[in-house]
């Protein structure tokens, strides 16, 4: 019996050590705050703080230094009154009290005031490569690590960091190592990350209910352990079912790995939703690789997500999830969903390959679409590679779909699920169990299944105890009548995918 994969995290203790230091900037005249818009000017605040009305202390935009602040610019902490930061030297502050486990600085609310530049020129080429010597790079420690997580709130306020650099074999990488608070309205850019497991841009790893929001990547990670990802590395088990969130993020770097490497999350264990995200980055590994997420575990949500970068990986590869669910269920289980997505990057893989999803066990897959091309060995399919007791309604795939064994349009191995309302018109090849709609249909309850006629060609490899696929001309796919005959779930729109039938909220 092949179980999923889980995520061990280890236990490394990651005291920051730090120089505390900083230069303060005296406040200048009313004249020369109107000549410069590009530096913030105040007088200094402890770690009380200061009121709301006072000025912030710090000379914003210049690149790090590599020592600590002893305090940040401005703030008490408050929602209403947060600490500022505008320079390297205070953000660096924010890791270095969070790893102290600072009692004064948890669950406070923090907040850029400037873009950050932790390392100047460039860090990465076009292609994600490191191009800058990392003998003169200052590496950045993250804030938080595998023992102490980030508990406050952290507003980018739509400022970036830049030139992030870290290289380790520890664990728990990232902007931020860890946290189960909220990081939120922030954008990482030309920086290189290299670490163990739970490494990412953004955010190594997301503990108990914490919340990602309008978090963007585009910088270059890698993995050598497991769970790597544009914007987090895994979201860790949580025994008391409070929901995490990740909401509105994207994915523009390259990101490669070993095991469960995705475009935005690599591995979930349990209670996440993932809402309006995108990959359009670049996605290698060898195991459990993913557009938008490597593995989804139970009471997991992946919803209004897109994947547009290229996926090349080996065993459980997918446009969107590489695996969802669990094996060990029963047909009366669903561990979650997979609700509103597409994918348009090629995809290449071996065993469990997929435009949508690699293998989905136990879990439901609505609405969703496949118009790359996939290519693979064995359980390839254009929406799944492997489905067993899935429940899947209201799909299409018009990607060319090729592999050696059990490969079909729509799934490759169908298992005992029940499958309705969904077209395929892509060519499918491949040397056995090759069919149109599905490679292996095994004891499954189908209605609505409807292909695009190529020649003598069939629409299952092999169809033992399921239903029927009915053939359809071009001309009637590209209809009115077609979309209302495959129900609510599609509309037509000559204008749009070349006239076939497109989901309702594409």
């Amino acid at each position: 019996m092949r179980y999923s994969p889980f995520f061990a995290l280890s236990l490394l203790a990651g005291l920051l050590l730090g120089a505390c230091s900083s230069t303060v900037t005296p406040p200048e005249s009313d004249d020369d705050a109107k000549s410069s818009s590009s530096k913030a000017k105040s007088s200094s605040s402890a770690k009380g703080g200061t009121s709301s009305e006072d000025k912030c202390v710090g000379d914003s935009g210049e690149p790090w230094d590599g020592t600590t602040a002893k305090e940040f610019a401005c703030g008490t902490g408050t929602k209403l009154n947060p600490y500022v930061i505008l320079t390297a030297e205070q953000l660096a502050h924010l890791s270095f009290v969070i790893g102290a486990k600072d009692a004064d600085y948890l669950e406070k609310y923090y907040k850029l005031g400037a873009d950050i530049v932790l390392n100047e020129g460039d860090v990465i080429d076009e292609n994600g490569a490191l191009v800058a010597d990392s003998t003169k790079l200052h590496k950045w420690t993250p804030i938080g690590n595998s023992n102490v997580a980030f508990t406050g709130n952290f507003d980018g306020d739509g400022h970036s960091v830049s030139g992030m650099f870290i290289n380790t074999t520890s664990t728990h990488n990232g902007l931020f190592g860890n946290s189960s608070g909220t990081i939120q309205n922030v954008t990482v850019e030309n920086g290189w990350v290299k670490g163990g497991n739970s490494t990412a841009g953004v955010i190594g790893s997301i503990a108990s209910e914490g919340v990602v929001r309008n978090a963007h990547n585009k910088i270059s990670v890698t993995g050598t352990g497991e769970g790597s990802g544009g914007i987090a590395g895994t979201k860790i088990y949580n025994a008391y079912q409070k929901v995490a969130k990740l909401e509105n993020c994207s994915n523009r770097g390259v990101v490669k790995g070993k095991k469960l490497v995705a475009g935005i999350v690599g591995s979930v264990s349990n209670n996440l939703n993932i809402v309006d995200v995108q990959n359009e980055g670049v996605i290698e590994g060898d195991y459990g690789v993913a557009g938008i997420v490597g593995h989804l575990g139970t009471n997991t949500l992946v919803e209004q997500s897109v994947n547009k970068g290229n996926i090349y990986g080996k065993e459980y590869t997918a446009g969107l999830v590489s695996f969802a669910g669990y094996l060990q269920g029963s047909a009366s289980n669903k561990y979650g969903t997979l609700d509103r997505v597409v994918n348009y990057g090629v995809v290449e893989g071996t065993k469990y390959t997929a435009g949508v999803v690699g293998e989905a066990a136990c879990y439901n897959v609505l609405s969703v679409a496949n118009l790359g091309t996939v290519v693979g060995g064995d359980y390839v399919g254009g929406v799944a590679g492997h489905s067993k007791y899935a429940k899947i309604d209201g799909v299409y795939n018009r990607g060319d779909i090729s592999a050696k064994t059990r490969v079909g349009g729509i799934t490759g191995y169908n298992q005992e699920g029940v499958t309705s309302s969904a077209y395929s018109t892509g060519k499918v090849d491949g040397d056995s169990l090759v069919g149109l709609m599905i490679g292996y249909n095994y004891n499954t309850t189908m209605a609505d299944y409807y292909y695009l006629e190529q020649g003598d060609r069939e629409p299952f490899g092999l169809n033992n105890g399921g239903g029927v696929a009915t053939p359809k001309s071009e001309k009637e796919m590209k209809s009115q009548e077609f979309a209302e005959l495959l129900g609510d779930d599609f509309v037509y729109d000559e204008d749009l995918n070349d006239g076939y039938p497109v989901l309702g909220w594409e």
